[in-house]
């Protein structure tokens, strides 16, 4: 069984999630803030090194912790790792963004699943 997480796959993902979210940002930037109804002056304080940095580390989270997951699951094609992928998607971003937009006045806290669902054991 291998478990190891290959770092170097991680930090090239790690770049590519910032060109993404900057091609993403320079081809629809103002078609999103558009459909958000927002303006360039209602963002214009993210764009400093800090907003940038919390990105990265975001990013670097989100790719060691999926490579972790991966191993852990014993993962060991693209297909199988896609299907991780997707399933962390749709149960942790999916369903909690779904519920937030038809619930908009609410607020979750996946923080206390965390807690029960750690605690309790059979």
């Amino acid at each position: 069984m291998n478990r190891k997480i290959n770092h170097l796959a991680v930090w090239i993902l790690v770049v590519v999630h910032q060109f993404i979210g900057w091609g993403w940002y320079a081809i629809f930037g103002e078609k999103w803030l558009n459909l958000h109804a927002r303006t360039m002056t209602d963002i214009e304080r993210t764009h400093n090194v800090g907003a940038y940095v919390f990105a990265i580390v975001t990013a670097i989270i989100v790719n060691y912790t999926l490579a972790w997951l991966i191993s852990r699951l014993n993962a060991t094609t693209a297909a199988a790792g896609l299907r991780v992928a997707l399933v962390c998607w749709f149960a942790f971003l999916f369903v909690e963004h779904a519920a937030i937009a038809v619930f908009s006045a609410f607020e979750t806290n996946p923080w206390i699943s965390g807690l029960v669902l750690g605690a309790w054991r059979k």
